[in-house]
């Protein structure tokens, strides 16, 4: 009897970013990178979105989009990738310097929409039900392309605090990720610097499951990527300096 092929659906949506943090670069980003990077808190909450929704059905499971300097709009093909060959659709598209130079807000808006564009030709191109990309984008819109989640809180040792984390994608592609102390009531007593992180939701997930006591003091862990890049990394330690 013949096997029935496996029915996968796109979960993840990406731009292939530079990984370490722009201001540990030895020099500045091309504007490809830069908006590649940019790119990173659109696609990783389309993504998000994507995943929990009504499925898009594919022969694969992500798309990549390559911001590259092109003329004339992109041409997909009608044969699609397929993951049983470990592919996925990755396509050289072309993108706007010019939406560089907006403010934080409007270029995020603007990159959405760069996506939907791409993801809509692409469905096109393949046949794919775009009810799953419009969806995807209206929550994306709902949400103002804001990234930032926090973990759950853990007690203290004597119980009279808690602690989480918090991540946050910025607008250039960069991660942070924090300590919140805050009483049993959930006031909020210290809170402390902002550490880099990397930008993947997948490893932001990881942060903020880091978190523990040692004592008096908060540790959790910023950078849990694998590739390390030098000046990051290591377990940070927070104390709020409350008796």
């Amino acid at each position: 009897m013949a096997r029935t092929p496996a029915v996968n659906r796109i979960r993840s949506v990406d731009t292939n970013p530079v990984v370490v943090p722009a201001h540990l670069l030895p020099r500045p980003l091309t504007d490809a990178d830069r908006y590649a990077k940019c790119a990173v808190v659109v696609t990783e909450l389309f993504s998000e979105h994507l995943a929990a929704g009504r499925p898009l059905h594919a022969k694969t499971t992500w798309v990549r989009f390559l911001p590259t300097d092109m003329d004339g709009p992109a041409l997909f093909s009608d044969v699609p990738a397929t993951a049983s060959l470990g592919l996925g659709e990755v396509h050289e598209v072309p993108y706007a310097r010019k939406v560089l130079d907006r403010p934080d807000d409007q270029r995020r808006l603007a990159i959405l929409d760069w996506l939907r564009e791409h993801m809509l030709a692409l469905a096109a191109a393949l046949s794919w039900d775009v009810t799953p990309i419009e969806d995807a984008y209206q929550a994306c819109r709902r949400d103002g392309c804001r990234y930032l989640r926090t973990g759950a809180a853990k007690s203290s040792p004597d119980r009279r605090r808690k602690a989480h984390a918090a991540y946050e994608i910025d607008g250039d592609g960069a991660a942070w990720s924090w300590i919140v102390v805050t009483d049993r009531a959930g006031a909020v007593e210290a809170v402390s610097d902002r550490h880099d992180s990397p930008a993947a939701a997948r490893e932001g997930r990881k942060v903020l499951r880091s978190v523990r006591w040692d004592g008096d003091a908060v540790t959790w862990t910023p950078w849990t990527d694998d590739i390390v890049p030098p000046g990051v990394g290591g377990t940070a330690r927070f104390r709020s300096g409350r008796p």
